[in-house]
């Protein structure tokens, strides 16, 4: 795996971890905060799948079910285990569950398809989001790199298109022609980009700087309007550059804070999910002590307790998962091979 990918990812879970953390403070002390510039991770998460699925696949042959097993494989073991544990926490008291109000769809919780309602882990929208892109890429596995990344690229931009044009009123239909689609693409474009003669350190600075620049200047304006813009290009750029220099990256590899940094982003997917149960129950302990009358070391305390919960649910849940999934993986092809010999 690549150092400045898991970086990356890190930075991207971190972001988001914050965001909901200085939200959780801001329902204990009752002062309403928020930092809206977190939920930036999300469209870089949507960047790094992007240029992953590309990496993964390039120079190997694989079919559409073996991908999306692999894919289902990978992502739902742990978030039905989770997710799980939330409708039992549901159940004992909806109102632990979704805090911010609104209807919780149980249902939908599980099989990732969006209908307006909240799912009982908050972040799961973003899954509906990648499986819909896992999707529209298992049907370009059928044609070379070139043919699979514009087939990819072309589809996700008339998804967009259709979108605009059409203004669906259905909620379903308006998700899934959303134009934060588009990041999918950003990460494609930055698989080529990696790829070219362009990516070169003094091409790699331009674009970094450049990025940081938009990211910070672009942040002052509403994210509702077009985050895609205000947050999926500097994020592109910035990726560029980070993984153009995963050589540079690798010479400093055994520094405490790069290998904090990849054993963070190894666990970045547990904990992205499972951050909002570690928030609720630190919260719990914040309030008793009274922690929240000090905003910055009750958003400090809350991040913490988030990332060591994170990375628990990673060593002691995820892993053991991974193993049983990688398992089932290799009996489903084991038994595939003979089917697909007789077609």
């Amino acid at each position: 795996m690549l150092l400045s990918v898991q970086i990356l990812r890190a930075i991207a879970a971190v972001l988001v971890v914050v965001c909901h953390a200085v939200h959780k403070q801001g329902q204990l002390s009752g002062d309403g905060s928020i930092w809206e510039f977190g939920g930036s991770g999300v469209d870089l998460f949507f960047i790094i799948s992007g240029f992953i699925m590309c990496h993964v696949t390039a120079g190997r042959r694989t079919t559409a079910r073996e991908f999306l097993s692999a894919r289902f494989l990978r992502i739902v073991p742990l978030y039905w285990t989770l997710t799980l544990v939330a409708l039992a926490a549901y159940v004992a008291n909806p109102a632990l569950v979704n805090s911010s109000g609104g209807v919780t769809d149980v249902f939908g919780s599980f099989v990732l398809v969006p209908t307006g309602a909240k799912f009982l882990i908050q972040t799961g929208w973003t899954l509906s989001y990648e499986f819909w892109f896992y999707i529209v890429f298992a049907a370009s596995l059928r044609f070379a790199l070139r043919g699979r990344l514009f087939f990819v690229s072309a589809v996700m931009l008339a998804l967009v298109v259709l979108g605009i044009v059409a203004r669906p009123a259905d909620f379903t239909a308006r998700f899934l022609t959303d134009p934060l689609l588009l990041e999918f693409v950003m990460g494609i474009g930055a698989y080529l980009y990696l790829r070219s003669t362009f990516c070169r350190p003094l091409c790699n600075l331009l674009l970094l700087t450049v990025g940081l620049l938009a990211l910070v200047g672009l942040s002052a304006f509403d994210p509702h309007v077009n985050r895609v813009l205000i947050y999926g290009i500097p994020f592109m750029l910035i990726f560029c550059a980070v993984v153009g220099g995963e050589s540079a990256i690798r010479s400093i590899s055994r520094s405490v804070i790069v290998r904090a940094c990849c054993a963070l982003g190894d666990a970045s997917y547990s904990l992205y999910l499972s951050h909002p149960f570690a928030l609720a129950a630190a919260g719990f302990a914040i309030r008793h002590f009274g922690i929240q009358r000090d905003a910055a070391v009750s958003v400090a305390s809350l991040c913490l307790v988030a990332s060591i919960a994170g990375y628990a649910c990673y060593s002691v849940v995820e892993v053991n998962l991974n193993r049983h999934a990688k398992a089932a993986l290799r009996r489903l092809r084991r038994v595939a091979q003979p089917v697909d010999q007789h077609l």
